[in-house]
């Protein structure tokens, strides 16, 4: 359809146009931080890109069918994110104005989207769970969770559009053909994630206009990411709500990971350090993107676990998923992603040592 080449060709178009004016607009990244492992400035438009992209394809499908009032709902919440995101990258606003964009955009979603948590599935055995009067706030902090999860998570080359790519289109394979909204959404999603990949990864052909998804772009992902899964999981014939919990394992047990540990030390569960899952897994395989390959084959797995867990199951996701079973590391990236696991921290406490002797 004619939106994901427009999705494709704008997000392409938008970093190509932003890149030159990144330093004059203030968004660059530029290097000298503990936890930053790049040696260049780098542009942070790549949230900015994704967004036109998307926002442009949306248009388009707006202008061209009767507007869905989600989708418009939707959309203006990731307006929301995105300029607060934007602004954050540039000011650096804090964590407590981003929080507060964030529970706005999502009870827009929530209240005007209607895109709400109001079932939990059979999760004991004796019928699904209803959450009644908690669907608005369980839904609000969904939302919000994700959205910093992703944010976290975003701490080396590929790693958040990967997971987020990855998320999609596993929903997006088991999706019912009644599914509306997301049926547009995700392939359009999907196609804004392509270049950007491709570019923020530098592959061949798109190495001199290196970008990050910076607060603006991995506050979006995570937003659209959150919208996907609600959607999917409340859709009659859809993926359960335990499968959805698969799709993004990483992120949230990542996050959950870091922020017991901050507050355990009684520091701010928002304050910055290089204790994630990424920066473990690159002191002890000595590279970004082993880090990168590792943390991706272990979400392949847990989309394997995911589509155990959806009673709606496809052939086309086994054929994805068996095809990785040939990678040596597969069998054991449960254990290594086990970012609360002592012996990882025991080796990457040794892997920093080592390499400080």
């Amino acid at each position: 359809m004619m939106e994901l080449g427009v999705a494709t060709v704008m997000t392409a178009g938008t970093v190509y146009f932003l890149h030159p004016l990144a330093a004059r607009l203030g968004l660059i990244d530029h290097p000298g931080d503990r936890r930053k492992i790049h040696l260049n400035s780098v542009a942070t438009i790549g949230g900015l890109a994704i967004f036109v992209g998307l926002f442009l394809a949306a248009l388009l499908h707006l202008v061209q069918n009767q507007p869905p009032a989600d989708l418009a709902y939707g959309l203006f919440g990731a307006i929301i994110l995105v300029l607060v995101g934007a602004l954050d990258d540039r000011f650096n606003l804090g964590y407590k104005v981003c929080l507060f964009a964030q529970a706005g955009a999502a009870l827009i979603l929530v209240l005007g989207a209607g895109v709400q948590l109001r079932v939990l599935g059979d999760l004991f055995g004796f019928g699904p769970v209803g959450l009644g009067w908690l669907t608005v706030p369980i839904s609000v902090f969904a939302v919000v969770g994700l959205i910093n999860a992703f944010n976290m998570i975003d701490g080396i080359d590929g790693l958040a559009g990967s997971l987020a790519l990855i998320a999609l289109i596993s929903v997006l394979l088991e999706l019912p053909g009644h599914a509306g909204t997301m049926l547009f959404l995700i392939p359009v999603i999907v196609a804004t994630l392509l270049p950007y990949l491709a570019i923020n990864l530098e592959l061949p052909g798109f190495k001199r206009h290196k970008i990050f998804l910076a607060d603006a772009g991995s506050m979006l992902l995570g937003y659209l990411v959150v919208w996907a899964l609600i959607n999917a999981t409340q859709t009659p014939s859809g993926i359960s709500p335990v499968a959805a919990l698969w799709l993004v394992a990483i992120p949230l047990m990542d996050t959950f990971a870091v922020m017991g540990r901050r507050l355990r030390k009684g520091r701010s569960p928002f304050t910055a350090d290089h204790h994630h899952l990424h920066h473990l897994l690159i002191r002890i395989s000595g590279s970004p993107r082993k880090a990168l390959a590792i943390i991706t084959c272990a979400r392949l797995r847990f989309c394997n676990y995911a589509s155990n867990c959806t009673s709606h199951r496809t052939q086309r996701i086994r054929v994805i998923l068996s095809s990785t079973r040939h990678l040596p590391l597969l069998h054991r990236l449960t254990i290594t992603f086990a970012v609360l696991s002592p012996a990882l921290k025991t080796h990457a406490r040794a892997a920093v040592i080592s390499a400080t002797v």
